[in-house]
């Protein structure tokens, strides 16, 4: 993070670098081509959901195949018994009474199944959005505590935050790579090609900003101050590990959702049933139905595999081409912005010895009616 003038080396802060306007506009833009793959939608806007023809937004990709082979035998069927076979042999519509009791223990099954991949989405939302908050606390405790000390490891401190959260982005991804644009004015190439070569990114990051905040908080004048002075020190480092004890525990879920799909014993047994069940239906209901069997149990296996599909879909929601996944190209361009601002306040303050002071005068309208209402209430 510097520049040559005059083959000398211009030492610049990160409140510089990161906040150069071609850095941030450099940023905003490579992680903008990863959120525009990930697009928002209305939710007030039935129209547009209800004939939504977004193959990725309707996750079709995750139950097509099935979809095909049960509409392929629905059609083979319907036409052989509209055309070819006996039709006084060829009913089985005496079984619709047990396939109506199969349909709603599927029914419970499939609400089950959606509901599971619905708290794990939200919980791998909530983790993610605790890392966000934990960048921002960590790196606020850190300028504040910080005031005076190695603007160097201040710097790195902040700059190594930064970097955990991408790298767990694209860890949880499973790529490998730190795009370059996307930590511009943030980390060196150096540094990058460090996090890269790492088996595990996010860790080897957590591992570089306690070093950091040894360098700047574990060198102090131990055995010159006082009793209380030391207390002071050790709570206020305390507090800073705390923070990152936070980071590395919502890491750290991440990967477990990641890592822990529901027992196969249950998808086996949803899907197999599943499958038979729209399998079987134009052989149950063909004769009732006729040639609107087709239409019929496209209909219905659409329904019923679209929500399988739908809990597929959102299980693990980390791939950066899914529509339904987390947004964490978002997420990170936010964290980023914020980290910034705490940067540009705490420049401004720096050396005022600023400790939430406010300025200025607090106006009021009538001074004599305050003092009055004040009075009445005692």
């Amino acid at each position: 993070m510097g520049i040559d003038d005059d083959d000398e080396r211009v030492k610049l802060r990160l409140v510089d670098t990161m906040n150069a306007p071609e850095n941030v506009a450099i940023r905003a833009k490579a992680l903008a081509r990863g959120a525009a793959l990930q697009p928002e939608y209305d939710s007030q806007n039935w129209v547009k959901t209800v004939f939504s023809f977004d193959y990725r937004g309707r996750g079709i990709g995750s139950f097509i195949a099935p979809f095909l082979f049960i509409n392929a035998c629905s059609v083979i069927w319907t036409c052989a018994y509209e055309l070819a076979l006996p039709k006084s042999q060829a009913s089985l519509s005496v079984y619709d009474v047990v396939y109506q009791l199969v349909f709603s223990t599927m029914g419970f099954l499939l609400v089950f199944r959606l509901s599971r991949a619905a708290v794990r989405f939200w919980d791998c939302r909530t983790a993610f959005g605790n890392i966000n908050v934990g960048v921002r606390n960590l790196v606020d405790v850190a300028l504040v505590y910080g005031d005076g000390r190695d603007p160097d490891a201040m710097d790195d401190i902040c700059a190594w935050t930064c970097g955990f959260a991408l790298a767990s982005k694209q860890y949880l991804r499973g790529i490998k790579t730190i795009p370059a644009n996307e930590v511009v004015g943030i980390l060196s190439d150096e540094d990058r090609a460090r996090i890269e070569k790492s088996s595990h990114p996010p860790l080897f990051c957590i591992s570089m900003i306690r070093r950091a905040i040894y360098r700047a908080f574990g060198r102090d004048n131990a055995g010159k101050d006082s009793v209380n002075d030391t207390i002071r020190f050790e709570s206020r480092v305390r507090e800073l590990h705390a923070q990152i004890d936070f980071l590395v525990l919502q890491e750290g879920a991440l990967e477990r959702l990641r890592a822990t799909k529901l027992p196969q014993i249950y998808v086996i047994h949803l899907r197999t049933f599943l499958v038979l069940y729209c399998l079987s239906m134009p052989f149950v209901f063909v004769s009732r139905w006729g040639w609107g069997t087709i239409a019929a149990v496209a209909a219905v296996s659409f329904a019923l595999l679209g929500i399988e599909g739908g809990a597929t879909e959102c299980e693990i929601p980390f791939n950066p081409t899914h529509s339904n996944h987390l947004r964490m190209d978002q997420y990170i361009q936010g964290c980023f912005n914020s980290v910034g601002y705490l940067l540009t306040w705490n420049a401004k303050r720096e050396g005022m010895k600023s400790l939430g002071n406010r300025e200025g005068n607090v106006s009021c309208a009538s001074l004599d009616e305050l003092v009055i209402q004040v009075e009445k209430r005692n």
